[in-house]
């Protein structure tokens, strides 16, 4: 049985077991994935609205991406049907940068918005719109903000369902839907398709609804590349190139960077040994600064000190839940993760019940992850720990499969402290488990450059590793183990 085969098989188990849960919705990159910088001036306060449509949703999430990334402040709100169509998992992986919203009060949304985008508009949505009708707090949102004189764009393509033609629909029926965008239109919403929101080339501007060149982009509009980092977009025979050559992923930045800063960006510079002392773990930190390391990840018991130690650089604080042998009870957890995030930590990596993954008891894993998702509350990303040298293949696919479903974000090979580590089969077969929606973290036993390549060739978008200073500069490393 090829890999493919394994996948799909258990892919059905999983879903029959627990009665076809739903998947969070693909988003085109993970949260370590940068997107395109500023399209459009900082210094402006947005609001994005996601309601429950299901046409074009990977493009609606790549413009949240943009939006939340040239936006000085920006806050997405999710109607009830977009917590189950796109999921807020996939929005924060979409828009890190974002605050992510399932309820709030009214009034302090919408202070100082500039422009109030709805990159997914069901028809639903847009016939209580026309018809003023604030039943969700969504819908209130985009009544008021027009009440208020705010600028309102509207992605026109989602408000046919993903399943129709509209090409095929009655003509009184598209007759009915242009003349609910002609009221819309009137009321003072800017339609356009949802790639015309913002980015390179021509969009819609927020102020006038009119068809413009973005500014922003320099090849556009002079033919001249500032390095503004919007390549990816304007210049696709270079990406093809780059992947010709074997990138695993390109991403948009401002300016070029050095390889070795590209690894060191993608590693969670690692310190879990019981007996670390402080002064160990501020060196952990200064080399966290020094390398541009994506976290430093410590026990909870560091947590406020390591984020005093790094306030005010972009290195996060990484954590772990249940850790080392993930068999204490999904309440455990939750409370360890709410009290980490209390703390300042923004990433979680918790480990499973591997024993109840072992005893085929699917649903109390998936709620023990659920659990910890929960308890991080849109203020820390959650990687999930498999312990996969303790796993078969099957099992390997099953919790993979599990940890997406609970609504994590990453699922990481292992601790470091069950005889075992990473290895470039297992990584494969977790990112062809996961797809591309979601992270995948290699630990365990990578202790040099070579390794950590392997890695992500094989699909990690993180490493973990205390070894992390030899890795980013490509020389032998002496540390031993985590």
């Amino acid at each position: 049985m090829d890999s493919d085969d394994l996948v799909r098989k258990i892919t059905a188990e999983v879903i029959k077991r627990l009665g076809n849960p739903v998947e969070p919705t693909q988003a085109t990159a993970t949260s370590d994935t940068g997107w395109m910088p500023a399209v459009s001036p900082k210094g402006r306060r947005v609001l994005v609205l996601l309601t429950g449509g299901n046409r074009r949703l990977d493009e609606a999430l790549v413009q949240v991406g943009k939006i939340a990334a040239c936006s000085e402040e920006t806050c997405v709100v999710l109607s009830a049907s977009a917590q189950k169509t796109i999921g807020v998992p996939a929005v924060r992986r979409a828009a890190p940068e974002a605050k992510v919203l399932t309820d709030g009060e009214v009034w302090s949304l919408l202070d100082g918005v500039n422009t109030i985008y709805l990159p997914v508009m069901s028809l639903n949505a847009a016939s209580k719109l026309t018809n003023l009708l604030p039943d969700s707090l969504v819908c209130i949102l985009a009544i008021y903000g027009l009440l208020r004189g705010i600028n309102v764009v509207a992605a026109r393509d989602s408000l046919y369902a993903a399943e129709l033609d509209p090409a095929a629909l009655p003509a009184a029926l598209k007759q009915k839907i242009n003349e609910l965008q002609d009221t819309l239109e009137a009321m003072g919403v800017r339609l356009c398709d949802v790639d015309k929101m913002t980015g390179p080339g021509q969009v819609v501007d927020p102020v006038s609804g009119e068809l413009k060149t973005n500014p922003a982009c320099a090849l556009v509009t002079n033919g001249e590349c500032d390095s503004c980092g919007l390549c990816v977009e304007n210049r696709p025979e270079d990406v093809k190139n780059l992947v010709s050559l074997g990138a695993a992923r390109v991403g948009s930045s401002v300016g070029a960077r050095p390889a070795s800063l590209q690894m060191a960006q993608m590693i969670d510079h690692t310190l879990l040994k019981p007996d670390a002392t402080e002064d160990q773990i501020r060196k952990l930190c200064q080399e966290a600064k020094e390398f541009s390391f994506a976290s430093v990840c410590i026990n909870p018991g560091w947590v406020a000190l390591c984020v005093r130690l790094l306030s005010g650089t972009p290195v996060k604080v990484c954590t772990v839940i249940g850790f080392p042998l993930g068999a204490t009870t999904p309440t455990a957890k939750a409370i360890e993760t709410r009290d980490a995030v209390a703390n300042g930590a923004t990433e979680i990596d918790m480990v499973i019940n591997v024993g109840a993954l072992k005893s085929s008891d699917d649903e109390l894993v998936r709620r023990d992850i659920e659990g910890v998702v929960s308890a991080a509350h849109d203020r820390a990303i959650v990687k999930v720990i498999l312990e996969t040298v303790l796993l078969s293949k099957e099992e390997i696919v099953k919790a993979s499969l599990l940890a997406k479903m609970a609504g994590a974000d990453f699922v990481k090979t292992s601790t470091g402290f069950s005889g075992g580590g990473a290895t470039v089969e297992d990584i494969a077969l977790m990112r062809e488990t996961v797809g591309s929606e979601m992270g995948v973290k290699a630990s365990g036993g990578i202790k040099d450059r070579e390794t950590a390549e392997a890695m992500v060739a094989a699909g990690a978008t993180r490493i973990g590793a205390s070894a992390s200073v030899a890795i980013a500069t490509g020389k032998q490393g002496s540390q031993e183990g985590y």
